[in-house]
């Protein structure tokens, strides 16, 4: 788990690294953008500098457009005027149309702080007037305390929009990435855990960050294994030794039997006999936890419930077994003809020994679903071992207790539900089978 932790660290350090660098080059985009924007347009400053060199002074007034001005500022692309203390234009240069001749002093610090006809402008004192340098529209956009270029805004916007995009881009494909390479070093491990008590469980490969994890997984498989063994090689045991004494018994008892206590002697035999039922019954409780449906096929139960109804009123000849065939078609469900006998043998034997009247034994398509419900006239079930049994408690299983959970464990392994309900003086136990 550690090495897996450390290796996550590792991706993690990684991604951060490739942010950086995407950072960094996102900045170097934007100082080049600035670098090269920023000598397009030459700043206003040097512009003025220029012009006021190369004016032609003379005695009367001073003329700032000479023809070498001109050719600088027709080269860069700034049309300018020069106004005198009343706002009258005294001078111009490519000054358009739309720009009027004469200003209010109002006009000329509206212009001076932002634009002029949507020119950006910059004001210099020229002697008892106001020399005005004018940029290409959209080419500077000004603010009361700076400007920057237009163009260079878009780039470096732009700049930045396409880094965003592109660190959510990076973001998503590492997620992606990073769930999937999860879920595929994950999916064995549920895989294997869901199958961890199955006879087919195959190991987890032990190997990758998830090391240790599987390897735990395919200990506890490898323990319930061996505790399914003893417990298997226990109960074997167990039977053995009791078998043994009972056989004994048995023989013992037909050599005392006579004619005085004979019904002592046939109560000691049926002891003997459920004694040696429920050492069979739990024998087949633990092999059953072993089984699986692999081998089942697909067949009609109704020639097992004709068997087993045949069979238990030939033994019980004065015992009254109604059954009714809701069905009249083939109906199949995947089955093991001796398991599912044992199933409905069990809980039909229980309503034989303990019923006081009829026993009615229903056979029908409910909805999507097949129903074989075994009814008998007589006390209800204590509620107390119905709990028992849905909590898998094999204590006291002197009456009912036993067979019913061997009929629930040989349902559940034919995917199917086992119900127990109490009614006025009787008790009905049902098997539901979904039909595909």
């Amino acid at each position: 788990m550690l090495n897996y932790f450390l290796k996550k660290q590792k991706k993690f350090v990684l991604f951060i690294l490739i942010l950086l660098v995407l950072m960094i080059s996102s900045l170097i985009g934007i100082f080049y953008s600035s670098f090269k924007f920023s000598k397009k347009y030459i700043e206003p400053s040097k512009v003025f500098e220029f012009v006021e060199k190369n004016k032609e002074d003379n005695k009367t007034k001073d003329i700032y457009f000479t023809e070498e001005n001109k050719k600088y500022l027709e080269d860069k692309n700034i049309w300018a005027i020069r106004i005198d203390k009343n706002g009258q234009v005294i001078e111009s240069f490519n000054k358009p149309h739309e720009v009027k001749n004469k200003f209010e002093i109002s006009d000329v610090v509206r212009f001076t702080r932002y634009y002029l006809n949507d020119y950006p402008v910059f004001t210099f004192v020229v002697g008892d007037g106001v020399l005005v340098l004018a940029y290409p529209k959209n080419s500077l956009d000004k603010l009361p305390f700076n400007y920057y270029s237009y163009d260079l805004a878009k780039i470096n916007f732009f700049i930045l929009l396409i880094s965003i995009l592109f660190f959510s881009l990076l973001v998503y494909i590492f997620y992606v990435y990073e769930v999937k390479s999860i879920f595929k070093k994950l999916n064995p491990l549920q895989e294997a855990i869901n199958n961890i008590f199955d006879e087919d469980y195959v190991e987890v490969e032990e190997a990758g960050e998830l090391k240790e994890i599987s390897k735990t997984i395919n200990e506890a498989n490898e323990k319930f294994i061996n505790l399914k063994k003893s417990q298997a090689s226990w109960l074997r045991g167990i039977s053995h030794d009791v078998r043994t004494p009972l056989t004994k018994i048995s023989w013992e008892m037909e050599g005392i039997k006579t004619k005085e206590n004979l019904d002592e002697v046939k109560r000691i035999e049926d002891q003997v006999i459920k004694i040696s039922r429920i050492i069979e019954d739990l024998n087949l409780t633990n092999s059953l936890e072993n089984l699986s449906d692999k081998h089942f096929e697909y067949k009609d139960p109704i020639s097992v419930i004709r068997k087993l109804l045949v069979n238990s009123l030939n033994e019980n000849p004065n015992k009254e077994i109604i059954f009714e065939n809701k069905i009249n078609k083939e109906i199949k469900i995947k089955m093991d003809n001796h398991l599912f006998y044992r199933m409905l043998e069990n809980i039909l034997n229980n309503s034989i020994k303990y019923g006081d009247g009829k026993i009615f034994i229903n056979y029908e398509i409910l909805q999507d679903s097949l129903l074989i419900s075994i009814k008998s006239e007589g006390r209800p079930i204590d509620e107390s071992i119905v709990k028992r049994l849905d909590e898998e408690n094999l204590s006291d299983v002197q009456r009912h207790g036993m067979g019913l959970f061997v009929s629930k464990q040989i349902c559940n392994l034919h995917k199917g539900e086992m119900k127990i309900e109490n009614h006025d003086q009787a008790v009905s136990v049902s098997f539901i089978f979904y039909l595909k």
